[in-house]
Order: structure tokens, then C-alpha cells, then sequence
């Protein structure tokens, strides 16, 4: 990304020898930057955190002393679509992969790769722990493979395992399937409809969007999900923008276009959406928020991602500063009302530029643009 690549609502004048547009500038690179960091790692957080024991196959109503029951789970190969009652896999059912589900597996995983004396038919049930390590060591692999390597690395799909509980364990059940989900807040498979490879793998929050804040580290909270607007937020989406009508669809074979390209184009779109969002410029100048889009780095676009999200939000002190309301209405920030800025006198012909918070400096280390 050069210093042409801004993300930020530049105001009237729109010109580099504006002596407040190059830090401007610059700080749009502080909050890309940001954004990334957010996203990347919960990307990370995702594949770390897909499966806990609430997402292990659970018990059925066999008895303690027979062998284990075939099931949807036991029996389901690459390709098929899972699902379950919310924070109840125990009894997983096959369903057309159209419909809702929770898990779309990609592969069988071969105990016969890990040490023989972990998966015998004497060994102790491994626990969680052991299965999430099992998990990140194999099954992206097998999702690499079942997808032809087009996994969106920042998209809202993320590496699982499902395996069997204690009990189920006990019973002799030994079963390992690779495959992919949405994961929510709290770890577990949120529904989604389609198989992964047929669709846009973008995170796509509707207009309107508050996309939660961890308050520690003030990014994006991990996974990236929605929540209520009178609730801590980072930014608040203002629209999706597709790039395949202009760049190409993912059958197109168009080659990535770079992110200066990429900007220049959303440039043309997000600042007017905002407007039109919150009801008018006058309107989006009093929030103070800045101006904001995401952009798809080759990785992405090779996977075939071509949305990407405009929102509001403003940066602080290495993160997000934190928003609690709608900015349609009445937003604070870090628990303040915003102080519009001071209009230019009649007939005067000046920018309003977007206040920054003290203690920002400009960052000269630039990173790709924020996963969509």
C-alpha cells in the first residue's frame, strides 16, 4: 500500500499538498493496519478455538456397556452437510447441504498417521486439549484438499474437528472428520446454508452492523461478530460493495487487482454510502467517525472473495476507540458525545477535517487492508 492508497473521507479539496491530508493519510495506515492485525488473528482464533468439548459427538441412549451406535456423524463422508440442535452435536443429522447447518465435512482424518497407542482400543480418551492440537497438525490439510486450495485465509469459514466424547470414546468410537464452519463467540458452529466452495467466503454484515470490541486489547473482538449497537463496538458497517462487477467474478481468471486499485475504485463508493447512511454529510461530519473499507489481498481473491465492507469507526491508541449506540442516531465514543467541528465561515471555501484523538501518530509500517 503507497501513501495514494487513503482510506479516509479526504473532505473537499481532496489534494496531497493539503498539509493536514498527508497525516490524514497516513493515520488511515494506523487503522488498516489494525484491522488486519483484528482479523488475522481471529482468523487464528477461529482454527484454535473451533471445537471444545461442547462440540465433541455426545452420548446416545445406547447402554453403558454396548458398542457404539452408527450414526450421521459415524457414517458421513467428504462432502456431506451436518447439523444438530444449538449446544447439542451429541446426535448429529445429514441434511441437504442448501438447507442450514452446522458443519460441512471435508475429510476423514486417518488415525493411522498419529501414535498408535493414542487411538488403540485400551487408550484413555485423549480430551479436548489433545484434539484441538490433532485438529491444527491435520485438518487443514484435508481442507486444503477438499477445497482445491481456495480457503479464504481471512474469511468467515474456519477450520474444525469433530470427534467423539468420553463416553462415546468408551464405547469405542474412534472417528476423526475434518471439515468447516462458522464459529461463533462462544466457540461453538453458528447455522450457515451452501457448501463453502459455491460461495463468497467474505465476512457480509448487513447496513447497520456493530461489529463487537475486546475492551483489553481494543480491536476487534475474536471471531469478528455482531452485536448490538447500545453494546461496546468497534465500527459500525455502512454497506457491502461486490468488486466482481468491476474486477471480475472468480470465473472470470481476471489477475487480483492490486489494493491502489482497489481504493481508488471504493473511493467512489464508501465516503457517498456514508453519507447516505447516516443521513447526509453535515450528519456524518458531526459523528466525527472516519470513513473506512476493507480490501481483498490476492490470497483472498484467489479463493474467489470478491466483497468487501465500508463501515465507521475511529482509532485509538494502537486499536479502535470504543462506540456504544448508532451512529444514525446518537453515538458515544470511549463514552463521550462527539464534538461536531467548527464550520467554515460563509464564503469560505475550507475542509472539515475528521478530528484525530491525541497520542495517534502517524505508522510507517504498512500491512494488507482488513479481511471483508
Amino acid at each position: 500500500m503507497s501513501d495514494e492508497s487513503h482510506h479516509e473521507h479526504p473532505g473537499p479539496e481532496g489534494r496531497s499538498d493539503d498539509p493536514g491530508w498527508a497525516r490524514r493519510n497516513s493515520m488511515r495506515i494506523v487503522l488498516v493496519a489494525i484491522v488486519i492485525g483484528a482479523l488475522v488473528a481471529g482468523g487464528v482464533a477461529l482454527s484454535m478455538n473451533a471445537f471444545d468439548d461442547r462440540g465433541s459427538v455426545g452420548g446416545t441412549d445406547i447402554g453403558e456397556s454396548e458398542r457404539l451406535a452408527e450414526n450421521a456423524f459415524t457414517q458421513s463422508s467428504s462432502g456431506d452437510c451436518l447439523t444438530w440442535p444449538e449446544g447439542d452435536p451429541g446426535d448429529p443429522a445429514k441434511v441437504v447441504c442448501t438447507d442450514e447447518h452446522r458443519f460441512e465435512v471435508a475429510g476423514a482424518l486417518d488415525t493411522a498417521v498419529l501414535p498408535g497407542s493414542e487411538f488403540g482400543d485400551s487408550a484413555a480418551w485423549p480430551g479436548a486439549q489433545r484434539f484441538a492440537e490433532i485438529r491444527d497438525e491435520q485438518c487443514p490439510v484435508i481442507v486444503d484438499a477438499y477445497l482445491q486450495g481456495k480457503l479464504d485465509p481471512q474469511g468467515r469459514f474456519s477450520v474444525g474437528m469433530m470427534f467423539p466424547s468420553e463416553q462415546q470414546w468408551g464405547k469405542g468410537a474412534r472417528e476423526l472428520r475434518c471439515g468447516l464452519q462458522v464459529t461463533g463467540k462462544d466457540g461453538t458452529p453458528q447455522l450457515f446454508s451452501g457448501k463453502v466452495a459455491d460461495q463468497d467466503q467474505s465476512f457480509q454484515w448487513p447496513a447497520g452492523t456493530c461489529i463487537g470490541i475486546d475492551p483489553q486489547t481494543r480491536r476487534v473482538a475474536t471471531p469478528p461478530t455482531a452485536v448490538n449497537c447500545s453494546e461496546p463496538h468497534a465500527f459500525q458497517t455502512t454497506g457491502i460493495v461486490d468488486l466482481a462487477p468491476r474486477f471480475g467474478d472468480q470465473t472470470s481468471g481476471r489477475p487480483w487487482p492490486g489494493e491502489k486499485e482497489q481504493n481508488a475504485y471504493l473511493t467512489t463508493i464508501c465516503p457517498g454510502q456514508a453519507e447516505r447512511f447516516v443521513g447526509g454529510k453535515k450528519k456524518l461530519e458531526d459523528t466525527t467517525l472516519n470513513v473506512q473499507w476493507s480490501v481483498i489481498s490476492e490470497p483472498r481473491w484467489l479463493a474467489g472473495s470478491r466483497k468487501v465492507v465500508c463501515y465507521l469507526g475511529l482509532p485509538d491508541r494502537g486499536g479502535f476507540a470504543t462506540l456504544v449506540g448508532d451512529a444514525r442516531a446518537t453515538v458515544l465514543i470511549n463514552g463521550k458525545l462527539p464534538v461536531a467541528p467548527s464550520q467554515a465561515p460563509p464564503g469560505r471555501a475550507l475542509p472539515t477535517p475528521v478530528p484525530l484523538p491525541p497520542g495517534v501518530e502517524p505508522n510507517s509500517q504498512e500491512a494488507p487492508a482488513p479481511a471483508g
